[in-house]
């Protein structure tokens, strides 16, 4: 029998709390960890295959070099003294603008960010790109606006709720709520609840729905204006709540006047006008949220359907409120407030591109390399991140790496991106170090965990991806030397090194800019672990109203605070509620009167230009590509990835394109015929699979394929189907509607 540790998921961002069974340094056996006071219990499929995260043939076991068309074994020393003397190098040459961050933030452990950002800010750079604009920018930019500062993204409080509305949303698959699948039934079992899904498709989701409106794909702005006008028409809007809590309302108001809800709704949506009313109904008068997902974030007009869904929660009372759309707290923000409108925000070269949370879009990175700008972005660090298959336009991206004069890859695993770049650096895996994660997604009451190792390191030379970015920093001079005293005060516990630390910012405040990395240094070489001195950080630095929570709940109100919380920590593996948030959910909003701010006047003109005729026209499809590409699909069977070996399927299949059997019939195919599929990018040969959950004129390729493992190619690489082009005015990828054509193929 092995020995049973707690840790947390690390394939999703719900990051379930996990008991896995170890023996002899292997994951043997692994079950939801009923102590975690999130999950409960609760965890899906993938987390259950976590083993095959771990241990897979791909890992990494010591630093490699590309030597012509293969990468050959160097030590830590030739690593970190090559890549640091070319980084100084190439910005000597070329300037700060010169070098992008990339990745480092995952949805298993975020440490890494805060050292990786340092470094960039070191080199005089501000490129950061990272998934969170790969499909979140539009929203984070609305969220922004609306509460005054980017960071306070906005969730749906699902939990409670009596009216829940799923708009693109496949919870049953795609969780993104905690424990969803038992919420999912509650709503379908409880007869005062109700489960309303809209969504072109019957997901899974929609089967247990009440009420499931499969509009036309893409009409979701006609039908979120139709929605709205319907409960201005109805007068069903909360008066009191629109007085009290929105300012700006009168002038967006007006935005809505004679829309034809009705025509709408019938002529281009596709949908009986008596569900509509009945839908505007639900989240008007009950206790409603919405939780939209890819079907708005990834889908033409996202950043006006995100805008549009946050003026129908205002509209009917459910924005920052309990049950509805809540602004959750967060020991650090998701990403800085990046505003474009302030003169000192920067913009990408060639596209003018402005960030996001700070985080520049994936999709126009490879451009950003591939022009003669002499500022042009020439050297990446790719930590923690596979963008050879996980961002769009993989051809574009292996031309740019081709391009890049400097690139290093820092994972556990020999990735599509490890294969092309100069040097591929072992990092230890998020189940043999210490980290933690922002998606604490909650309100008042604030959830924490720190995943703590739970195998030895299988390989003696892998690092925490922390501690190499700070090993860089170090190399190029940027770090001085430092005090015996404050190595060794972290030996003494977190108060006395706060002493420590503050007496050496007293002497040298010229260093006060450096205090994460040094921290990071002295208290990690005290901790062991870089990451757990970050931690630490966090704590200790954390803000007035974080430690009001902390206070109430027990915490001594003086500066034992944050080593107490702390040991807390430690002793919880599986997780602890650390703070209770006072006051209402309006006191997290930046805005100056502590109202939400829904006057985006940006969104004006979009807003009234989408008008029946426009957007009827604009749905209409080419006729050489007839049919719709869904570029990836949140599935119980896609991991990204992160689990690399095909096997942790079993027999589930997963490489395959899903039809509406329609629209295979009409093209001569059945189940499990070879079918091409060709796009403005590319053309795959992929096996057909006839699914009840296809919509009729789209087909769906999940994430994930293409994966090389073990020398051998697995499944269709989608990002392979994807133009970079393929893109809205945020750079965000339209993975939800992808033009293409699919032909037999002949035996």
């Amino acid at each position: 029998m092995g020995e049973w540790k707690k840790s947390g998921c690390i394939l999703c961002a719900q990051n379930c709390g996990l008991e896995l069974e170890i023996e002899n340094n292997r994951i043997v056996k692994v079950r939801g960890d009923k102590d975690n006071p999130r999950s409960l219990g609760y965890c899906c499929q993938k987390g259950l295959k976590i083993a095959h995260y771990a241990h897979n043939g791909d890992r990494l076991y010591y630093p490699l070099k590309k030597a012509g068309d293969r990468h050959v074994r160097i030590s830590w020393e030739q690593a970190i003294g090559e890549i640091s003397e070319k980084l100084l190098s190439i910005k000597e040459d070329h300037g700060p603008k010169s070098f992008a961050y990339v990745g480092g933030g995952n949805v298993g452990g975020q440490m890494e960010v805060g050292i990786g950002l340092r470094l960039l800010g070191l080199l005089g750079s501000r490129y950061y790109y990272s998934s969170l604009a790969q499909e979140f920018s539009n929203v984070f930019w609305v969220d922004g606006r609306v509460a005054g500062k980017q960071g306070l993204t906005s969730v749906a409080d699902a939990h409670g709720a009596d009216t829940l509305v799923a708009w693109g949303w496949n919870g049953w698959m795609s969780h993104q709520e905690p424990r969803t699948r038992l919420l999912i039934k509650e709503f379908a079992e409880n007869p005062h609840k109700k489960l309303l899904v809209i969504d072109p498709r019957l997901s899974e989701t929609a089967k247990f729905a009440d009420l499931h409106l499969a509009l036309r794909p893409g009409s979701d702005t006609l039908l979120l204006k139709a929605i709205i006008r319907i409960i201005l028409e109805q007068e069903w809007e909360d008066k009191k709540y629109l007085e009290d809590h929105v300012s700006g309302w009168e002038e967006v108001a007006q935005l809505f006047s004679g829309f034809e809800a009705k025509r709408a709704v019938e002529e281009v949506c596709g949908l009986n006008y008596e569900d509509v009313v009945e839908t505007a109904r639900l989240i008007a008068q009950t206790k409603s949220c919405i939780h939209q997902d890819l079907g708005i974030y990834m889908n033409r007009n996202s950043t006006l359907n995100n805008y549009l869904l946050h003026i129908l929660r205002a509209v009917t009372g459910r924005l920052a409120v309990e049950g509805g759309q809540i602004f959750p707290a967060f020991l650090y923000p998701m990403g800085s407030d990046s505003d474009e409108r302030h003169p000192k925000t920067w913009r990408t070269v060639k596209h003018k591109m402005f960030p996001v949370l700070g985080v520049f879009p994936p999709a126009i990175l490879p451009d950003e390399i591939l022009h003669d700008h002499p500022e042009r972005i020439r050297a990446l660090i790719v930590s923690a991140c596979n963008p050879l298959r996980s961002w769009p336009d993989t051809l574009a991206y292996e031309k740019a790496f081709q391009a890049l004069e400097l690139s290093v890859c820092i994972d556990i695993a020999y990735t599509e991106t490890a294969r092309l770049s100069d040097y591929v650096l072992p990092s230890l895996s998020y189940l043999e170090s210490y980290d933690t994660t922002c998606f604490n997604y909650s309100y008042p009451e604030f959830y924490f965990q720190m995943r703590q190792p739970v195998l030895e390191p299988l390989s003696p030379e892998a690092k925490e991806g922390s501690a190499i970015i700070l090993e860089l920093i170090k190399a190029m001079g940027f770090l001085p030397e430092l005090p015996d005293r404050l190595y060794g005060a972290g030996q003494q516990g977190l108060t006395s090194y706060l002493g420590a630390i503050n007496a050496y910012f007293l002497e040298n405040p010229q260093h006060a800019k450096l205090a994460p990395l040094i921290l990071a240094e002295t208290l990690g070489k005290a901790l062991g672990s870089v990451n757990q001195a970050l931690i630490a950080g966090l704590l200790i630095n954390s803000s007035k109203g974080f430690k009001a929570g902390a206070a109430a709940i027990g915490y001594p109100p003086d500066i034992t605070m944050a080593e107490k919380m702390y040991q807390d920590i430690v002793g919880h593996p599986q997780g602890l509620i650390l703070a209770r948030f006072q006051g209402d959910n309006f006191q997290m909003l930046h805005t100056p009167d502590k109202k939400l701010a829904l006057s985006i006047e940006e969104l004006f003109e979009p807003l009234q230009a989408a008008t029946i005729d426009k957007e009827r026209a604009e749905l209409d499809l080419p006729e050489h590509y007839p049919l719709i590409l869904h570029a990836g699909l949140h599935h119980e069977t896609v991991a990204n990835t992160m689990l690399r070996n095909p096997q942790w399927n079993g027999s589930r299949r997963w490489a395959t394109m899903l039809m509406h059997e329609a629209d295979a019939g009409n093209l001569g195919l059945t189940d499990g015929d070879k079918a091409e599929i060709t796009t403005k990018a590319s053309t795959a040969l992929i096996e057909v699979e006839i699914s009840p959950h296809a919509a009729r004129g789209c087909v769906y390729i999940r994430h994930g394929g293409g994966l090389v493992y073990e020398g051998s190619k697995y499944g269709v690489n989608v990002n392979e189907l994807v133009q970079s082009t393929d893109r809205d005015e945020m750079c965000t990828p339209m993975h939800r509607r992808i033009p293409c054509r699919v032909e037999a193929v002949g035996e």
